[in-house]
């Protein structure tokens, strides 16, 4: 492909400042950058650094490539040139009519919050060439990436973090909004110091249709409630179990219910509890693990019922009663593997068996009857 026009004549690199190059308005660049580079998508559809989308977006570089979606750094050629990062579905799952209903209900959500810890959304053109979510540029790392170069959060920041994150859940929560996926990689630590919540691609709010899935809830298996592995609709309760989970692991460096089985794990999740935070970790305080303890119960009757009584108790844990939750901890039930696969055969025996019965006994109530 050749070099688009423009940065053959300034011979500047994308993203750079052409104001002390050229001497041109913001406005003008604009309007140059829009002419050289050209408005028309890549062939196939396919989005590339240097293309600008909608005549608007000038795209930098990839951020990161997901299962269900791309994140692009770009420019806001409309706003001074704003570093925004676009999420673009999958090309190959844009006619899916699931994926498609799940990104416009992100989109919607995305158009109700504000809040200084949740992933700032910026309103998109109204006649897009594709569907486009346009979201704040952020500088740092997610929490995944953080907890990978060390065992253990200390302590004092693992509970500022998730006090952090009870806020913005605070928020949702009062906007009748449930994230259902929290997890270290929808969690992004900034620079200067603050947090973002991320990824509403499977959030429910309230007012809106359910929908309904093939085999088990969507969610992460690592942090997901008992209630979504049962398939069950979940509230804001089963955040705050997602952000249990988060923190367990954390003060403790190890994920609770670990196993290279999903299947297994939200087995254990279902059937019992996760193993006594200072069993792993002696380092940590009673008071960190009754916090962790209290917002992993089973039962969602027993966690904390609202995002806010959880954050007090982060925010003062010298305050926190101790009720001895890690003395009434249960094992999981271990998963029957065969029974669960006699589970699945047992239907392609038993149908047919049923069905010679039934024809047995049809034709000896025929007999009989003559």
């Amino acid at each position: 492909m050749p070099a688009p026009p423009l940065l053959i004549i300034g011979n500047i690199a994308p993203g750079a400042n052409y104001r002390m190059k050229l001497g041109l308005s913001p406005a003008t660049l604009a309007e140059l950058e829009r002419s050289a580079i050209g408005q028309q998508p890549p062939r196939h559809g396919e989005i590339r650094p240097g293309h600008v989308l909608d005549g608007r977006f000038a795209i930098t570089r990839i951020i990161t490539h997901g299962g269900m979606s791309t994140i692009y750094e770009a420019e806001d050629l409309d706003n001074d040139r704003r570093p925004v990062a676009l999420k673009i579905p999958m090309e190959k799952l844009g006619m899916d009519p699931k994926t498609m209903s799940r990104f416009e209900r992100e989109a919607e959500i995305a158009r109700q919050v504000d809040h200084p810890f949740v992933m700032k959304f910026f309103a998109a053109p109204p006649s897009q060439s594709r569907p486009y979510l346009v979201m704040e540029l952020l500088e740092g790392e997610t929490l995944y990436h953080a907890m990978s170069r060390q065992v253990c959060v200390p302590e004092a920041e693992a509970l500022k973090m998730a006090s952090g994150v009870c806020q913005a859940l605070q928020y949702l929560h009062e906007r009748e909004i449930c994230h259902r996926d929290l997890k270290p990689e929808n969690i992004m630590l900034c620079h200067d110091g603050s947090i973002r919540l991320m990824d509403f691609g499977i959030a429910r709010s309230v007012r809106s249709p359910r929908l309904t899935f093939v085999g088990f809830a969507p969610g992460t298996p690592h942090y997901m409630a008992p209630e979504r592995v049962q398939c069950k609709r979940g509230d804001a309760r089963t955040d705050i179990y997602g952000l249990g989970a988060i923190l367990y692991e954390m003060l403790t460096g190890v994920i609770a219910f670990e196993h290279e089985d999903p299947m297994v794990i939200m087995n254990a999740r279902v059937t019992g509890d996760p193993e006594a935070p200072r069993r792993v970790n002696p380092a940590i305080s009673p008071q960190a693990e009754e916090i962790v303890l209290r917002a992993m119960e089973r039962d969602p009757a027993r966690r904390y019922q609202t995002a806010a009584a959880m954050q007090a108790d982060l925010d003062g844990p010298g305050q926190v009663e101790l009720t001895g939750r890690w003395r009434r901890l249960e094992p999981a039930t271990p998963a029957k593997r065969a029974w669960r696969k006699a589970r699945l055969i047992a239907p392609w025996i038993l149908i047919p068996l049923a069905l010679q019965v039934l024809g047995f006994l049809l034709l000896w109530h025929h007999l009989i009857k003559k």
